[in-house]
């Protein structure tokens, strides 16, 4: 079924390389890359549909294979590299997001149901029912006009496709992801703002601590503030970089960075290339003349 899912994103006359609409993003890379060390603040389900996904996480090495799905757990960094599929030329993949306000519902109206226990291994063979809760929550997506009925409709998709994961005794760490840690309320508190200067004490004062109060909590989730501003900011770079063609220095202050050159070296720094190598893995390969002989011949 991700062959079919994948056919009828690839046939939509609008489809860019990288497609960002409600809680779900699309990326097709065209050139294998590398990206080190990149931060998941919510729970994710990524959904490989062509090509490979190499991942490294802090509890071992996984190759995602068209089809195969993984969970990615909220305050989680992982390093990938996306092996784009020889025949078809790209590497295609659907991430699919649990913001905390979601979560929450999902929670509350399933607690009743939803297992205790789940599996935690995050490379997951979907069933049959997964697969068709996905192609249902995509297609959802792509036909909703943006008003609340239509609003309620793509989350209840979303209910489905995770409680499909639950039925099916997997996902944990989306499944049943906790909201609240203090860690999470900084984290959206700097989202509120990325390009601002921010200090420790001025987000005490929005939560209602003391900095030594927050400081505290931050080091007993195994964080710390200036960690979790870094990987804020690179995280929206991130999704900047990827999202489309925003100049560098546009992207730079919006990340809170005066010096381009600064923000680069610091993006480069943090996730092992440049912002416009990445973007360069995105673009669709020039046929070379010996290639265009051999395809001539053929």
């Amino acid at each position: 079924m991700h062959q079919t899912l994948l056919s009828q994103l690839m046939a939509l006359p609008h489809l860019a390389e990288r497609t960002f609409v409600g809680g779900a993003a699309l990326f097709r890379f065209h050139h294998r890359v590398q990206v080190q060390r990149t931060p998941y603040f919510i729970p994710c389900l990524i959904a490989v549909l062509a090509g490979e996904k190499h991942i490294k996480t802090t509890s071992g090495e996984y190759v995602c294979r068209a089809g195969d799905w993984f969970t990615v757990s909220a305050g989680t960094s992982i390093t990938f590299t996306n092996v784009p599929d020889p025949a078809q030329g790209f590497f295609a993949a659907v991430v699919i997001a649990a913001d905390a306000s979601m979560m929450q519902r999902f929670r509350q109206r399933y607690a009743s149901v939803l297992p205790a226990q789940l599996d935690d291994h995050p490379l997951l063979a979907p069933d049959t029912a997964c697969r068709q809760a996905l192609h249902d929550y995509i297609s959802e997506i792509l036909i909703t006009r943006h008003d609340k009925l239509s609003d309620a409709l793509v989350e209840l998709r979303w209910e489905a496709l995770w409680l499909a994961l639950a039925r099916q005794g997997v996902a944990r760490d989306v499944v049943l992801a906790q909201p609240g840690r203090w860690r999470e309320r900084v984290v959206w508190t700097l989202y509120g703002n990325v390009a601002a200067d921010w200090h420790a004490d001025e987000v005490a004062r929005k939560l209602a601590l003391s900095e030594s109060s927050l400081r505290r909590r931050l080091r007993d989730e195994g964080a710390s503030f200036s960690e979790l501003l870094l990987d804020v900011r690179m995280e929206r770079a991130l999704a900047m970089v990827m999202d489309g063609s925003t100049p560098i220095q546009r992207i730079a202050e919006a990340c809170g960075y005066i010096s381009p050159s600064r923000f680069a070296g610091a993006f480069r720094q943090r996730f092992g290339l440049s912002p416009l190598a990445l973007r360069a893995s995105f673009q669709t390969p020039v046929a070379s003349p010996h290639m265009d002989s051999q395809l001539s011949l053929a």
